[in-house]
């Protein structure tokens, strides 16, 4: 708590006022937080789905499958071991199979066997198996040498993927890829599964079979979901469609897998459940065995099989969750870590880490440093693999597009990417990659920001407004749930919970502006600050959160999932100017005390003339080595202090000069610390 800072978009709230009042409206924060989305309203329909012929390709992909229909031509689904691959395999290789009546199957790479994409070696064996045509989904767009190879096998291909494409497009029968696109349309960030439903739909609208194709939506759910793509355009309607009918549309593996997570209990299929309580089951075959048990799940059709695949998969993920806490826990030793705190990414390398789960532990380190971060294998004396996860402003694409000769091979996506390297080019990949962090030094930001979407009273959280926030789902990467500020709440009560109490939960009063008393009630899942929470109980404060409903015994009520929050009520139009809009009020703090001040000011000292920000994040390790715990407000405010006492000087919003002055500085000739003294 009380260890981020808040933003508030004031330009776009002042936009959305100015449009109200030109419609004579009252301004409504549910009204704001759709505008600000671009959403004027609910997900269109299924019917109201972009043009599945806007993909490049997509009448060449047509032509040549219904040929093979026609021809009797075997043909192979070639997916990917992951969420997104799975589902998309399913989707291609059920249609294919049932109602173009095709001679199909499906192959998946074993991911330590023959990780991602095509091969040489399987190609090989499709040949074998008399394959004439080979259908890629989540893969191929880089695959040039096993599409000419396959060609030179008499195997044609047809190409589906939303990877990025190199300089060049393989050469085949078809590439239906939205990331060929040059203009941004609704279908634009479809996922694999995605593509492979356009697909599907550009067939069946040839042979009148669009309404019986619905039924693959949840699937196509899930793997959208799963690939963390933007919840926009055609994925908002696919996602929005797929929740309501996941378990209505005959899948019966599927709906084992469901209800075995849910424990039977019936209820709104979410979001947050396919994505973190689904997918990894989903994900958990491939990880740690061969992600065709997870296919053959989906398509199963057998209440036994599924029910004996589905505890296959729960076991699995068990064993994955193990595994990742422990190569996490190994990945953070500084022996394993070949990067240093100067370096703009984490690069952790290893032996023996199972490479099914260090995309996850790339995740974990990008978290905990708030840094790009590698994790690397040694899969030889020479050479490593490993994936890469970023954050927002650092493009890993681009990143490693610019030192695409130091590599072996590589690929991904903005966020996410795989790569082989030679260990005798890993300090020069490093370098490189410093390089791209300076050139694009927008992605080092200030700790934690929290982006509220709208400043709220308490007496505006009702039942009926936290149901209209909903109407925003699906929920996800580029429409994530909406944070509130919500003002003038009085802390009522604090307890812990959970296990291990590392959850705080929260009562809140309040009073509306007819006399009314309210009460919310709140929880703040792993978040420290109890004491100080309890310490200020009966003051005023301001909360970010997300509101949801809860329903017991019948009756409905609102809940915080809280964030954050300040021990102080922010004025509705200095706050919206100042905190919200990152500009830090000073004085409004904790007291600091002079020894955190005095031990602050000397670990500046140590970076000699300057320092910047992100510098910020290793004095506070370093002073939580020394006993001394301090929040990021705190950091803050003690910033202020010694701008004030002309101690330090901001150049811009990165860096700072130290002013280095000779004999004893007085703290008490600092307005903002002894205001803090006051307040504190």
């Amino acid at each position: 708590m009380f260890d981020k800072q808040w933003i508030f978009n004031i330009e776009q709230h002042n936009r959305y006022l100015s449009e109200c009042g030109a419609q004579g409206k009252t301004p409504s924060f549910i009204d704001e937080i759709f505008f600000k989305r671009g959403f004027r309203g609910a997900p269109g329909g299924l019917d109201d789905l972009s043009d599945p012929y806007v993909l490049p390709d997509m009448d060449r992909a047509v032509d040549r499958i219904l040929a093979a229909a026609e021809e009797g031509e075997r043909v192979a689904v070639f997916g990917d071991y992951d969420a997104d691959g799975v589902t998309a395999s399913a989707v291609l290789y059920h249609f294919f199979k049932n109602f173009l009546e095709m001679d199909v199957l499906c192959h998946i790479p074993d991911r330590l066997s023959e990780g991602y994409g095509m091969s040489c070696g399987a190609v090989d064996r499709l040949a074998e198996e008399n394959v004439t045509l080979i259908v890629t989904v989540d893969n191929g767009i880089v695959a040039f040498e096993e599409i000419a190879h396959a060609a030179a096998l008499g195997i044609d291909v047809v190409v589906t993927d939303h990877h990025k494409c190199a300089d060049r497009l393989p050469e085949c029968s078809a590439v239906v890829d939205p990331c060929i696109l040059t203009e941004k349309t609704p279908a634009s960030d479809l996922c694999g599964a995605g593509v492979a439903y356009a697909l599907i739909r550009a067939i069946a609208d040839v042979l009148g079979l669009s309404d019986e194709i619905r039924r693959y939506v949840p699937l196509v759910t899930v793997g959208t979901l799963g690939d963390a793509v933007a919840l926009t355009g055609d994925n908002r309607i696919l996602v929005k469609y797929g929740m309501e009918h996941l378990t209505k549309l005959g899948w019966t593996g599927l709906n084992m897998l469901v209800d075995k997570i849910s424990g039977g209990k019936e209820g709104k299929i979410t979001s947050t459940f396919i994505l973190f309580y689904l997918v990894p089951k989903l994900n958990a075959a491939g990880r740690l065995g061969n992600a065709d048990r997870a296919f053959r799940l989906l398509i199963s059709e057998n209440a036994e099989e599924a029910a004996s695949l589905t505890e296959e998969l729960i076991s699995e993920n068990t064993k994955r969750q193990a595994a990742e806490a422990e190569i996490t826990q190994q990945a953070m030793q500084p022996e394993n870590l070949v990067t240093g705190e100067d370096d703009a990414v984490v690069v952790a390398l290893g032996t023996d880490w199972h490479p099914g789960v260090i995309g996850i532990v790339a995740s974990r380190l990008t978290e905990k440093y708030g840094k790009p971060s590698f994790v690397l294998v040694k899969d030889s004396e020479d050479t490593a693999k490993g994936s890469a996860r970023s954050v927002k402003g650092f493009d890993l694409h681009k990143a490693l597009s610019g030192c695409a000769g130091l590599l072996e091979r590589f690929g991904g996506h903005e966020m996410a990417a795989g790569l082989g390297i030679r260990l005798e080019n890993l300090r020069p990949f490093i370098d490189s990659l410093n390089k791209y962090g300076a050139e694009h030094s927008q992605y080092i930001t200030e700790p934690p920001n929290l982006e509220i979407d709208a400043v709220v009273l308490p007496e505006e959280l009702t039942v009926e407004t936290v149901s209209q926030i909903s109407e925003l789902e699906p929920y996800g990467t580029g429409n994530p749930q909406p944070l509130l500020c919500v003002r003038r709440l009085r802390i009522h009560h604090c307890t812990k919970v959970g296990e291990t109490g590392k959850h705080l939960k929260l009562s809140f009063s309040g009073e509306a502006a007819d006399g009314r008393k309210l009460m919310l009630d709140g929880i703040a899942f792993s978040q420290s600050g109890y004491e100080a929470i309890v310490r200020r109980i009966g003051c005023l404060c301001s909360v970010v959160c997300r509101a949801e409903l809860n329903e017991w015994m019948g009756k409905r009520s609102v809940s915080l999932l809280i964030s954050d929050l300040h021990d102080a009520d922010y004025d509705i139009d200095n706050g919206l100017k100042c905190v919200y809009n990152s500009d830090y009020i000073t004085g409004r703090g904790f007291a600091l005390e002079r020894r955190l001040l005095a031990v602050m000011y000397k670990q500046l000292l140590a970076y000699g003339d300057s320092f910047k920000f992100s510098d910020l994040y290793r004095i506070r390790e370093n002073m939580r080595k020394l006993g001394l715990e301090c929040t990021w407000y705190e950091i803050r405010n003690a910033l202020d202090i010694f701008t004030e006492l002309e101690l330090i000087k901001r150049k811009d919003k990165q860096n700072f000069s130290i002013v280095k002055r000779p004999g004893k500085t007085e703290l008490g000739a600092s307005a903002v610390y002894c205001r803090a003294q006051v307040q504190g």
